[in-house]
Parts: structure tokens; sequence; C-alpha cells
């Protein structure tokens, strides 16, 4: 990270000496950015190094911009001790959220905050020569706006549906521009790293990194928009499997001999629980004669149900509304009690556009649950709506870009 930072190469060109203090100062920066604050005391408590050391080390990064003197914190004891932080405008990361139907990017500094407005508009990613398109065309527009060198940046973070294989970051939806894959015709536009990551496992990134599941060591992640997958934290790590493949959590089977799924299977969960059911079920309630408010709302056009629409008629007590969700809240129980006995986690997530349905599709997901798990094991696990809500895929892109870095720095130095 303080090769990027510094743009410079200390590997390659300091002595040993210059190399140790480059591994101190890397693990401050790491530290501070992960942990927002601390004093000179704790970091030499956890580096083992002597006050004065951890002292000028500090003092080059704050030379260097990177870091900034945060002024006194609380005592404990004796006189207050100063307190040190990253400076959040020190370098920026570019994330972007493709969903299938909508797209967000933003701007944000090292405090992960959005420096940039965060664009947000409906295409659909099917279209792919006519998506990226668009997406360059606004990109260019925000970071025109914002008037920052191409070294201000870290480098860019994607978060797109469908399967994505971990090591290479080669996509299984043909996502390609000009015959050059999605990292590599970013990188090639915009000269900056850039790296892809399945849509579910960037929210587990978000949530990990900044919501719910921070601090905790093994939490599911459910993502329901169009589809439903599953982002996966074990042991304190984001799991893969062996290809990076893991978690397709909509392709178990629910329902014996059910809907043929976008898969080729019948019976996924997907199509009795996610985004597209939901509107799917909607629709043809509708068209078989249901009472529902969300004839009103779409002015009889079953063409403009989506699911906000779906959850406006949930906030307006609709009995049908009420009804879809409650049956997908159940069979999402049903696949979620199979997890819990298998994963014991500690906290089940429930994200995406579904999820802010909140009591209305958490209710009967806990019903489901205690019909179909031991109560041993599902006491053990709390259920909750993620708190960062639309944004934490852009978040997770985000933490993303910066675990892949540190990762490559650590490497690059032991």
């Amino acid at each position: 990270m303080l090769n990027l930072l510094l743009q410079t190469d200390f590997k390659n060109n300091g002595s040993n000496t210059d190399l140790k203090r480059f591994r101190q100062q890397s693990f401050i920066i790491e530290y501070l950015y992960r942990n927002g604050k601390a004093s000179n005391p704790e970091l030499a408590k956890l580096t083992n190094m002597s006050s004065p050391t951890i002292n000028k080390l500090i003092v080059e990064l704050i030379e260097y911009g990177i870091v900034q003197d945060l002024g006194y914190g609380d005592s404990i004891g004796g006189r207050r001790p100063n307190l040190y932080g990253i400076n959040p405008n020190a370098k920026y990361i570019i994330s972007i959220d493709i969903d299938c139907r909508m797209i967000k990017m933003g701007v944000f500094n090292l405090r992960n905050e959005a420096v940039s407005e965060i664009i947000t508009y409906f295409d659909n990613v099917k279209n792919k020569q006519q998506v990226f398109e668009g997406i360059f065309k606004r990109l260019d527009q925000l970071l025109s706006q914002l008037n920052y060198k191409t070294s201000r940046f870290l480098g860019i973070g994607i978060s797109l549906p469908g399967l994505i294989e971990a090591k290479t970051g080669e996509t299984y939806s043909d996502l390609l521009i000009d015959g050059l894959s999605l990292e590599d015709a970013f990188q090639n536009r915009y000269d900056l790293p850039t790296f892809t990551g399945n849509d579910s496992r960037v929210m587990a990134l978000g949530e990990q990194a900044f919501g719910a599941a921070r601090n905790k060591n093994n939490v599911l992640c459910i993502n329901i928009c169009d589809g439903i997958g599953m982002g996966m934290i074990v042991n304190g790590k984001i799991y893969e499997g062996k290809s990076g493949f893991a978690g397709e959590l909509g392709h178990i089977n629910v329902v014996d001999d059910g809907d043929l799924c976008t898969c080729g299977k019948r019976g996924c969960l997907e199509t009795v629980a996610s985004g597209t059911a939901l509107i799917h079920l909607a629709q043809k309630g509708i068209s078989e004669g249901k009472q529902s408010v969300l004839t009103e709302l779409t002015q009889g056009d079953l063409h403009e149900i989506h699911v906000s629409t779906i959850i406006k008629a949930l906030e307006n007590g609709d009995a049908f509304a009420i009804d879809l969700f409650s049956k997908a809240g159940a069979y999402l129980g049903k696949g979620i009690a199979g997890l819990i006995h298998i994963f014991n986690p500690e906290m089940v997530i429930i994200g995406g556009k579904v999820a802010r349905a909140r009591h209305f599709l958490i209710d009967p997901i806990q019903q489901s649950l205690n019909k179909y798990t031991i109560h041993r094991i599902k006491q053990d696990t709390e259920i909750v709506t993620s708190t960062l809500e639309e944004n934490v895929k852009l978040l997770g892109a985000v933490a993303m870009v910066m675990n892949t870095l540190f990762e490559q720095e650590n490497a690059l130095l032991n």
C-alpha cells in the first residue's frame, strides 16, 4: 500500500534498513485504516517496537501526507495520548456496483466516505456494449468533475452478478468489452488496478468491513435481488470455494418439480423467493383477479410492478403483498435452516432490495426456522437485515480494493 501511496518501489530501490522501515510503516498504515485511530503506546504494544521508533515512523508518514495527528485522546491514567489516523484524502478509490437492472458508482476516500455524488441509474446488463458505454460515459463525467490526477487513485472495485473465477477475475457472464476482460478494459482505459467480485461476496466484504459482520468470524450474507446469492465469512475469512463459485444459494432445490429456473433446473429457491419471482407472482396474481393496491400503484400496468412497488404495497397493509412476502420468507427460511445446521453461524444478514421489506420478510423466515431447525443450534444465530442497505456493495467494492492491495503488498514484503 505504501508503494502506491508514495508512487515508489521500496522493494527494489531500498536498502535492507529502508525495507524494514517500509514494512513497519505499512503495518501502521493498515492498522490505522482498519481501526480508525491509535496512539503511540497502542502501536508500540502491537508491534513490539519502542515508542521513539514508532514516533519517528509516524512523523515520516505525516510528512508524506498519509497519516494525520488527531489530537489528544482520553486519559487512562497519566498524560493524555496523542491519537493518529489515516489522512482520508491521501488517496481515493473508484467503486462501481453493476446489478442486473441498476448501476451505481462513486468515489470514496480512505475513511470510506463518498467524496463524489453517488450516480444511480437503470440499465439492462444483458445489453453488454450499451451497459459499458454508459458506465464509461458517466464515470468519465464524474472524474472530470472531481478533476483529480490519476495518481490520486488507488484502484477501481467492481461488484457484478454471476459466476466469477476467484483467481483470474474471469467472468462467466460473457462480460467482454471489445474482446477484453472487464478488469483489463477498465485498467486500460483508466490506467488503474481494477478488481472485480461477485456481488454477494462483495456484500459480505462490505458487511465485514463496515456493517453488522464487523468483528464477527462466522456470518452468512444473503443477497436477494433479481436472484439470490450468498457471501460466506468463515473463521473471519471470505469463503470462495475451489474456483470462487461458492454461495449460489438461489439454486438449491426447495420445490419438487417446481418452475424452471434460469440455471436450467426446476424448483430452485430463486423461482419462489427472489425479486424476479416476487414480480412474476404479483403479475400472475393480479392478472388472475387478486385484489391489491398494486393495481392502483401501477395504474393497471403489470409491467410497472417492481420490488419497490410491492414493498410500497406492504407498507400500505396490502394483504396480497403481505402474502407474497410471507410465502417467499417461508421458502427462504427453509433454505437458511439447512445452512444453519451446516455452518452454525453467529449471524445471518439479509441484504439486497428484497430485504427492504424488513420484518415482513424476517418474521416468516423466523417462523420457518422455528419449524425446520434444531432449536439448540438456531438459538446461536441472529437474523438481521443489512444496516448498510443500498450502498453495501459500493462499500464492499472499496473494501475489496483495499484488502487486495494490502494482501499484495504483504506478499511482496514477506
